[in-house]
């Protein structure tokens, strides 16, 4: 193809766009993950949704890639790449850098790829195809491997991923940080233009038939093989990552680690991996996954820092183990390309399963337990065509299925047959909003979100009008909600709706108005629960996200404006920022009371809405009150804040208040980072 010694300087512009275009390539992906987020109402599926989109245009680029080089010829390619490049630049010109994303109607895991499409779907196509065809024309211009140029662009992809949450984020706004993508990406592509002028002034040379020859096919045993060790390791990665954020929050941070750890598995496995690995490896592993059995017992009790250690190590020790049987069977420079592809196709049916399939099929987040089994499955066979495991090796792999997976099914079968001293349950469903299950308890109804129950209603008939969980007897909301003068009619909001457990609270003449994002909860909360039916307010319902809802309405003049739209542990982040409370303000009445709900097992949120109601004017005050069985009230945190300092001090009289866990922490749509408030 092309004269076989070339220059030290040749070889280097090789790399400058290599490694520039997988930083670009990853740093986008949290960016947009971000941007996309108070369009679907913060939720934690949101981040499995962009990873579809990434995984599968890498795909499409790893397949344009490889169609080029088996289909024109050599000068045929680098006019075609080039023309590719300049067009992704010239779209990026001419497409604006939108402060806020507006989706399609349609089901989110579909309408969020395609809203990504229209961000960034020619650069991206560029930037994924860039890699594996300067690999393969490296390859062919030094007359050798060039899988240095592999490992460089998985650097770059590391660089890339790091630099959203600690480089660019802390001191760029959102709306800035696109802007310096976009500047980049014109970098990336005037070097990569002038790489491929380079190539192009080279002679063409007679080549050796050893380099000229096509790559022999591979067999299909062996095809498999490459696809089930990149697809394991992708549902590992978006189950984990899904097993976190519904828990916590869906942050950047919280989705740059567990794909950071996928990344580096793959940067030492193609670079430094050592076969001696595989035994220590195995051990974290079985460790991990022990730890992910042991899930539905004991982890929804344990310490943040357990949790992610957990789940942390099964991953990145699974992904060290596929993903260094990967490139143990990796060919020769002649078949690259189509073995990128291959690995690109698992990993983008990682992502479908993950984000398409599992909502359809399971009732509940069951695929971090099914691909730890599949890592098993596939450790088992991996070997065959490779070096076969140590003695050690082997008991090790033998002993840690016979602990682990048992530990797996029974983390399965207690979420799907939970114990009759549980309750019975009544009804189950999942959407890409997560899964939600009605149980019938000793107690009452109880309607669940992951493992925080967001609703409870006594079954006796003469109390199931009592308000219970996190707004019974003595809580800061309980305060608001019966405070005021009976004789006047009051109009409340409250964004986010559970069961309907503030129903309750309504009295005649009172107009209430739940903002409720999942049309399955609105159904069940009329359907399975009757607060919404016995109020004495009149209710209305409102499905979408509250804050997007009120933005777009004109103002209210609401007495009450709740902030309760939390599903599971996960904080949707931007119904708690500076310009979510001044869209708040302007619904809010001049004597009005905003309210939010702060209880959560992990983050200090006080610290962040303090912040906010100081930004916005308000005076606050948190009210923390403890678990009271007897009246079936769990542990509750609060903040009331009014325009008013002396009518908020009035309001809060007699209740528990609570001091700042810390120093404040303002959050803007731009800026909001949960390091800081973690406890």
């Amino acid at each position: 193809m092309i004269r076989s010694r070339v220059s030290p300087r040749t070889s280097a512009l090789f790399g400058v766009p290599t490694f520039l275009g997988a930083a670009l390539l990853f740093v986008v992906q949290p960016m947009l993950g971000k941007w996309l987020l108070p369009a679907v109402g913060g939720s934690p599926s949101t981040w499995t949704a962009c990873l579809l989109f990434f995984q599968t245009l890498l795909l499409a680029g790893y397949a344009y890639a490889h169609f080029i080089t088996r289909r024109f010829a050599p000068r045929q390619q680098l006019t075609l790449h080039a023309f590719l490049v300049v067009a992704a630049a010239v779209v990026l010109v001419i497409t604006p850098v939108d402060r806020s994303p507006v989706l399609a109607a349609g089901e989110p895991a579909l309408t969020i790829p395609w809203a990504l499409l229209r961000a960034v779907g020619l650069p991206y196509l560029v930037l994924a195809s860039s890699a594996p065809l300067l690999q393969a024309w490296a390859a062919l211009a030094l007359q050798r491997e060039a899988h240095w140029l592999y490992a460089l662009s998985n650097a770059g992809s590391v660089v890339g991923l790091l630099a959203h949450p600690f480089v660019l984020e802390p001191v760029l706004s959102l709306h800035a940080e696109r802007s310096a993508w976009r500047a980049l990406f014109w970098i990336f592509g005037a070097s990569t233009v002038l790489t491929l002028a380079r190539l192009w002034r080279l002679e063409p040379s007679v080549a050796t038939p050893e380099s000229a020859a096509p790559a022999p096919p591979p067999i299909p045993a062996q095809r498999s093989r490459w696809l089930v060790l990149a697809f394991v390791p992708s549902v590992l990665l978006l189950s984990a990552t899904q097993h976190l954020t519904v828990d916590i929050a869906p942050m950047p941070l919280l989705w740059v680690v567990p794909l950071l750890i996928y990344l580096l598995s793959f940067v030492v496995a193609f670079s430094v991996w050592k076969r001696a690995w595989r035994g220590p490896l195995l051990v974290a592993w079985v460790v991990g996954a022990a730890a992910l059995g042991v899930n539905a017992f004991a982890q929804a009790a344990a310490p943040l820092p357990t949790q992610l250690a957990g789940t942390l190590i099964a991953l990145g020790s699974a992904c060290l183990l596929c993903h260094g049987e990967l490139a143990g069977a990796r060919p020769d420079r002649r078949g690259l390309t189509g073995y990128y592809l291959v690995i690109a196709s698992g990993g983008a049916l990682g992502g479908v399963f993950v984000s398409l399939v599992a909502p359809l099929v399971f009732s509940d987040y069951y695929e971090l337990e099914l691909g730890a089994v599949l890592v098993f499955a596939v450790l088992f066979f991996a070997p065959r065509t490779g070096a076969e495991w140590t003695p050690f090796e082997r008991r090790a792999l033998l002993l840690g299925s016979a602990l682990a997976v048992p530990l797996l099914a029974a983390s399965v079968l207690v979420r799907a047959l939970p114990p009759k001293r549980q309750g019975v349950v009544v009804e189950r469903s999942r959407s890409f909003l997560g899964p939600l299950r009605v149980v019938d308890a000793a107690a009452g109804r109880v309607l669940t979100h992951g493992r925080i129950q967001h609703g409870l209603q006594l079954q006796d008939p003469a109390l199931r009008r009592t308000p219970t969980l996190y707004f019974g007897v003595g809580t800061g909301i309980a305060r608001v909600m019966e405070a005021g003068p009976r004789e006047r009619a009051r109009r409340m909001a409250v964004l986010g709706l559970g069961i309907g457990t503030l129903a309750s609270y309504g009295r005649p003449g009172d107009t209430l108005r739940f903002y409720e994002l999942d049309p399955r909860v609105i159904d069940l909360a009329r359907r399975d629960f009757t607060f919404l039916a016995d109020s004495a307010a009149e209710i209305s319902t409102t499905l979408g996200d509250g804050r997007l809802a009120l933005e777009r309405e004109s103002p209210r003049g609401f007495d009450v404006l709740v902030l309760d739209a939390f599903a599971s542990d996960s904080v949707p982040v931007h119904l708690l920022t500076r310009e979510a409370f001044a869209i708040y303000l302007r619904h809010l009445a001049p004597d009005g009371v905003l309210v939010a709900n702060l209880s959560n097992r992990f983050l200090s949120l006080d610290r962040v809405v303090r912040a906010s109601a100081r930004a916005s004017g308000l005076a606050c005050a948190v009210v923390k009150t403890n678990t009271d069985a007897a009246h079936h009230v769990v542990r509750a945190e609060w903040a009331l804040m009014a325009r008013d300092p002396q009518a908020l001090a009035s309001l809060a009289v007699g209740l528990p208040l609570s001091e700042a866990s810390g120093p404040e922490v303002l959050w803007t749509d731009d800026r909001a980072s949960i390091v800081p408030i973690m406890r």
